[in-house]
């Protein structure tokens, strides 16, 4: 079942049970009304005859031997609301336990000589005395030549005299009300859930109508490898409204996936295709001319340079999926950016370059030393590279708050504006850098840069001004000194100094 056969569903029969629900209320509390006017109707017509009767003692022989009750001489006078009347003596003649006698009829009943309600005249022949007056009432509806009848049977007491009032009047007006009602509900019924149908299925296809855009739109990208394409909205900002944003926001992400895989690949294939092409170029020579040590030289720079870029995309696919190695320790990282500025001298011994310690502050930092240190090399190593002779590059760490903050600044060529946003892409090299490409660089070094800092929940920032040189910043979460020194080993990486130079640990740690 489709969702819009189930939102129609759902609609009209949740429609439908507030009506039937309604309908029975409305027509539980109509005849109830009906019924109470009736009844209503025969207690005050009873109580007028018996109001309009009266009682005398008969006496005999000084004694009272009965009581005569004389009853309004015309009950017809009482049937101006379309009631009958008839009236019983419960007690023939005082003695009880004798069939009731009929006193009066009005004379519509002159030829009915049968009580009312022959039942509750039983019950009321059969009952207790309480005092004089009014014993008890009964209303009951009876069935009498095919037709319904609505019968009140008052008893009353007088002096040990006991009489019954019975009062009726025709039903018909009452069960036809009903009836009418009932009908007309059904038939209200009836439309009103055609109409909830109708009226759901034109709701449920305009509340639909996006969704099914967006199905629309799936289909096309899916047919046609469209990626570009968007969702148009001009509604509210409901659910669908923030469907359709986030349907928008995940197409561009997709697109930009997409594009950065497209431009991946091609870079992969790019920087693939060169030392594949150098290394058949040099077996191509030896198979002509013989073997010499130029050409096998050749092959295993060429081979040296795919092993960098295969271990180095290996490291991405790690680190794009969560499984990037690290060997988290405890150690200063003052001590690493040490070494890191000693390696950058070392690589910078052919150059005119001034490569300095600008701030320089103690900070303690959970990390992996080796990871933590292939990031700042890189770093350093790229504005070795983008600093023309004469410039300057200062490495410096600080403290904040929360974080270890290493910088590597340059005076080099800068990077323009626009390819900021794209300098940590994959295989993304500007065109000062494959001006003094060495032939090493494959545009990676960023980007593991970037996907190292990461996976140690940090981040890594760049500003740059054109012509004036470039600064990365590298925040990582520093540990709190004070709180781990008593219970915890701190590691300081020292072991690559002491091999080089064998200088002692304290002889590199600046206050």
């Amino acid at each position: 079942m489709t969702i819009r056969s189930k939102l129609i569903l759902l609609y009209s029969g949740l429609l439908a049970v507030i009506i039937i629900v309604f309908g029975v209320m409305v027509f539980a509390v109509n005849r109830w009304v009906l019924v109470t006017s009736v009844d209503n109707t025969l207690a005050e017509t009873a109580d007028q005859v018996w109001k309009n009767s009266r009682a005398e003692e008969v006496r005999a022989f000084g004694e009272v031997s009965q009581i005569a009750i004389f009853l309004p001489r015309d009950l017809d006078f009482f049937a101006a609301s379309g009631v009958v009347v008839q009236v019983w003596q419960l007690d023939n003649d005082g003695v009880e336990g004798t069939a009731p006698r009929l006193l009066q009829a009005s004379t519509d009943l002159s030829t009915y000589s049968a009580s009312l309600d022959e039942q509750a005249l039983t019950v009321a022949a059969q009952g207790q005395s309480l005092s004089d007056g009014q014993v008890g009432n009964f209303y009951n509806t009876v069935h009498v030549n095919n037709r319904d009848w609505r019968v009140l049977t008052l008893p009353y007491e007088v002096r040990g005299w006991r009489i019954a009032i019975q009062a009726a009047t025709s039903f018909d007006a009452v069960n036809s009300a009903s009836q009418g009602l009932l009908v007309i509900m059904v038939v209200t019924t009836s439309i009103a859930l055609v109409g909830s149908m109708l009226l759901g299925a034109l709701l449920t296809d305009r509340v639909l109508m996006p969704i099914e855009a967006i199905t629309r739109s799936a289909a096309q990208i899916t047919a046609a490898n469209d990626l570009k394409t968007r969702l148009d909205w001009d509604g509210p900002p409901d659910e669908l409204g923030q469907l359709v944003s986030v349907f928008n926001a995940t197409m561009e992400r997709l697109e930009h996936l997409f594009s950065v895989q497209q431009r991946f690949v091609a870079d992969v294939s790019h920087e693939l295709r060169t030392p594949l092409t150098a290394i058949r170029g040099n077996f191509d020579l030896i198979k002509r001319y013989g073997m010499d040590a130029e050409s096998l030289e050749a092959i295993e720079v060429e081979i040296a340079r795919m092993s960098r870029l295969v271990n180095d995309l290996l490291l991405l696919a790690r680190a794009d999926y969560g499984g990037l190695h690290l060997n988290i320790q405890r150690f200063y990282l003052d001590t690493l950016v040490e070494e890191v500025l000693r390696e950058a001298r070392t690589l910078a011994t052919e150059r005119q370059l001034t490569i300095r310690m600008g701030d320089f502050t103690p900070v303690l930092v959970d990390a992996d030393p080796d990871r933590v240190k292939q990031v700042l090399l890189n770093l350093a190593s790229n504005a070795i590279k983008f600093t023309p002779d004469g410039g300057s590059i200062t490495l410096s760490l600080t403290r904040t708050l929360t974080h270890a903050q290493v910088e590597v600044s340059d005076t080099g060529v800068g990077i323009e504006d626009e390819n900021l946003r794209r300098i940590f892409d994959r295989f993304y090299q500007e065109d000062e850098a494959r001006t003094r490409d060495t032939g090493e660089g494959a545009g990676l070094g960023l980007s593991i840069a970037h996907s190292i800092v990461e996976a140690h929940h940090g981040r890594i920032e760049v500003t740059s001004t054109l012509g004036k040189g470039t600064r990365f910043t590298v925040l990582l979460p520093h540990a709190e000194t004070a709180q781990h020194s008593a219970n915890t080993a701190v590691t300081r990486p020292r072991l690559a100094i002491l091999r080089r130079g064998g200088a002692s640990p304290e002889s590199h740690v600046k206050q």
